[in-house]
């Protein structure tokens, strides 16, 4: 059985910046943390082949193909792990619409695991990188890189995105008690309000676009 712990995220400023529509005409830069809220996902190999899966709801299939969840789905392709295992994933917050990057988090918890699960170890930037291949290249979602390299490289960090598509992720190094003041500062609360973020980061693309647009002709 493997069990992986994913960090969520705050994110403190340069949000938008992550989004291909900015970087890809002037580099982003964004200043994210992990905090002590976690996805978890565990994988345990099955005594038959079939794929069972446990989120907010149950899948039993046969095959990979059949799989409803597209992240699960995707990240079973990515690793070559097709058959013969359960998937459970579970979270310290409501599981759609709280702004703290949950599916990010899901994204790389499961590569995780999965790699684990075969035996192999792979290092923070090919998570991240195979994370926002799977969301943004494969399933179009309309979000940015930040989610995914923050929960896979942890900690506070300055994460730059670049017009060629490189990302550059740096830690800010403050001692240990400005850390902690710096945290106890910080108060997070459930208001039991959520919200779609493709719904935003669809309307924040569509200005974006409009206001390149506006620049580049005048």
């Amino acid at each position: 059985m493997v069990i992986s712990q994913t960090p969520l995220r705050i994110s403190f400023c340069g949000g938008g910046t992550d989004l291909e529509d900015f970087w890809s005409k002037e580099d982003g830069k964004v200043l994210s943390s992990a905090i002590d809220k976690f996805v978890y996902v565990i994988v345990k190999r099955r005594f038959d082949n079939d794929i069972y899966l446990n989120y907010s709801r149950k899948e039993i299939v046969h095959s990979v193909e059949e799989i409803q969840h597209d992240l699960i789905k995707n990240s079973m392709i990515m690793t070559d792990v097709n058959s013969g295992v359960e998937i459970t994933t579970l979270a310290d917050i409501p599981s759609e619409g709280s702004g703290l990057g949950s599916s990010g988090s899901v994204m790389v918890g499961l590569l995780n695991a999965l790699y684990a699960f075969r035996n192999e170890q792979v290092t923070a930037e090919r998570l991240a990188s195979e994370a926002c291949k799977i969301e943004i290249d494969i399933l179009k979602k309309p979000i940015g890189k930040q989610d995914q390299y923050i929960a896979a490289y942890g900690s506070l960090r300055e994460i730059k995105f670049t017009s060629d598509g490189q990302v550059y992720v740096e830690p800010v190094n403050i001692d240990s008690r400005r850390t902690r003041v710096f945290g106890s500062n910080i108060l997070l609360f459930y208001t039991g309000l959520t919200r779609k973020s493709s719904i935003i980061l669809s309307d924040q693309k569509k200005h974006m676009a409009i206001n390149y647009g506006r620049v580049m002709t005048s």
